[in-house]
Formats: C-alpha cells, sequence, structure tokens
C-alpha cells in the first residue's frame, strides 16, 4: 500500500505537509474561501474484488453509502496543534492555524488496491483539486481521523456542542475588517487618483480607485462578506452601496470613491483583541482610542457557514 503523506513537520506552530509527490504549502498562506462542490470517487466496503459487473455495480453503490464526506461535517481540532479544521455539507472544508493563516478546499473519497486484493480508503483534503493531505476512513462511528504515516496528523472531533472560540490571529482579520468600513464610510480606506475624477447627478464628487485589489464595488463587498454578515453589512454599512449618495459605485465598470474625508469612529490600537463567550457566540473586544481616551469595542461574531463573521459591535463610547 502506497504511502499517502509523505512528511508533516511542525515549525514555529506552522505545519508544512507534502502529499501525494506534490510539493509542499505553507500553512500560513492565505486563499479567499472559494469553494467548488465535489464529487466522491469510487469507494467500496468489501475485502473481495467483484466477480461480475452486477457485483461491481452492488460493491460501487454500497460504497457510497459507506464514506462520504459528510461522515466529517462539524469542526476538529488538531492534537497538539489546536488547529482547527471546518468541514461543511457542501465537502468544502477550511483549516484555520492558531498562529494565523487558512486553507480551503474539498473533500473527496479516494481508494487504493492493496496486493492482497483488499482496498484501502481515504478521506482526501484537496486545494484545487490537488491533494494536500488524506486520513484513513476508519470504522464507524468514529471521533478522531489521522494519517497513516509516523508523525502524521490526527484530529479529534469537537463534541462539545459549542464551536470552538475564534483564535487571536481570526479576531484581527475581523478588527481589521471592521476598521477598513469605518474608514471607508470616512473615504479615506482605499487610495484614489486626485485627477480622475466623477461628479454625479446630485454633485457628490467620486475619485477612481488607485488600489490594485479594489477595482470594483463587487471587490469591496466581497471582502466585507469574508468578515460580515450580510444583515451586518445591510443595517450598519449599507450606505457604502446601492442608492441615493453610495460610497462606492462603478463608473465604467471602475469602483469610484465618494470624495468626503472625514473622522471616523474607530482608532484601534494595536494590542491582541481577547475573545469572550456570549450566548449567542463570541464576543471580540478590541482596544480603541477616543480621543485619547481608552476604551473597549465589544464586536459579537457568530459562525456563518463554518467562517466566524461580524453580527453586531457594541460601542462602549
Amino acid at each position: 500500500m502506497k504511502k499517502r503523506i509523505i512528511a508533516a513537520i511542525t515549525l514555529s506552530g506552522v505545519i508544512i505537509l507534502s502529499a501525494c509527490g506534490n510539493s509542499s504549502a505553507d500553512s500560513d498562506d492565505f486563499k479567499s474561501p472559494t469553494f467548488s462542490s465535489v464529487t466522491t470517487t469510487a469507494t467500496v466496503s468489501s475485502t473481495a474484488e467483484p466477480t461480475t459487473a452486477a457485483e461491481a455495480t452492488t460493491e460501487a453503490v454500497q460504497a457510497e453509502a459507506d464514506y462520504s464526506p459528510a461522515d466529517l461535517v462539524g469542526e476538529w481540532v488538531q492534537q497538539d496543534t489546536g488547529n482547527i479544521l471546518t468541514v461543511r455539507d457542501d465537502a468544502t472544508f477550511s483549516l484555520k492555524y492558531v498562529y494565523g493563516g487558512t486553507r480551503f478546499g474539498t473533500v473527496k473519497i479516494e481508494s487504493e488496491e492493496n496486493p492482497d486484493g483488499s482496498r484501502t480508503y481515504w478521506y482526501s483534503f484537496c486545494e484545487d483539486d490537488t491533494p494536500w493531505a488524506s486520513f484513513v476512513c476508519p470504522e464507524k462511528s468514529f471521533s478522531e481521523i489521522y494519517s497513516e504515516d509516523e508523525g502524521g496528523m490526527t484530529f479529534a472531533r469537537n463534541d462539545s456542542g459549542t464551536y470552538l472560540a475564534p483564535t487571536i490571529p481570526e479576531a484581527k482579520d475581523i478588527r481589521d475588517a471592521l476598521a477598513f468600513a469605518d474608514k471607508l464610510m470616512s473615504g479615506v480606506a482605499i487610495a484614489t487618483d486626485e485627477s480622475a475624477e466623477y461628479t454625479a447627478d446630485d454633485g457628490t464628487v467620486y475619485q477612481k480607485s488607485a488600489d490594485a485589489l479594489y477595482t470594483t464595488t463587487a471587490d469591496v463587498r466581497s471582502y466585507l462578506s469574508i468578515y460580515m454578515t450580510e444583515q451586518f453589512i445591510s443595517s450598519t454599512y449599507g450606505s457604502l452601496f446601492g442608492t441615493g449618495s453610495p460610497k462606492c459605485i462603478d463608473v465604467d465598470g471602475e469602483l469610484y470613491i465618494q470624495y468626503s474625508p472625514v473622522g471616523g469612529k474607530y482608532s484601534f490600537t494595536d494590542d491582541d483583541p481577547t475573545v469572550t463567550e456570549t450566548a449567542e457566540g463570541y464576543s471580540i473586544n478590541i482596544k480603541n482610542y477616543d480621543y485619547g481616551a481608552e476604551n473597549t469595542v465589544a464586536v459579537y461574531v457568530v459562525k456563518d457557514n463554518g467562517i466566524w463573521k461580524i453580527n453586531g459591535v457594541d460601542n462602549s463610547f
């Protein structure tokens, strides 16, 4: 039986993996959560090879019933590191590293015939259809998954009934997204080209975005949607888009920002946020300077399709 995981090395809290002959990938490379659907591949549970086409068909049907990415839906914690793996109903996954960075991809079922004619099956975690880790399919029911090779990884299912708290890197990303939205309301979050202006019919002046990351209003909304629920965006930052005099508009397919620089609400410090549990989820508590006085902004987050997102903010000033 061939080895599925060549190496798993812990280095400063970041795991570097090499799988299926592919080059290793740094765990802290952030990738946008663009998920795709996955089709479960051939799996069977019998150790004997089918002797007829009818038997082969029967075993193929049985295989889909025996093993599925749905077996892993929920949260898992990596032993020794605390990294958090989340598998969703659509067979997509995210792996949050406690020191920062996230993997995204899909889960498939793979199998391999052994010399004695039996078969071995794996939950294969893939990024862009390239496997980076595979875990043997254990007998059901199970609360752990592991890679076969020495020094491999083990994940334990979170059976606590509550989601695991956001990590500090996640809390920082959420803080930065809130700061970005606040600055965008003030007209200063995105660099603009002062020589490229557009004046709307109501006299509102806009300047063209000079930021390569944000070239359309869709880019701005996409970023905010990673860290904020649609309800929160609509209720708190709805004026960024839409009708009236929105802060962001598209002119000939390009992003323009309303030129009206004013002071924002937030001036967050660089201190690590703290995370506390609430009845609905968790609160990310961020230190903020308010005209020289230090206070705390409580940001309430909920799990939305496996991702922590802002659903409300309680300003203490």
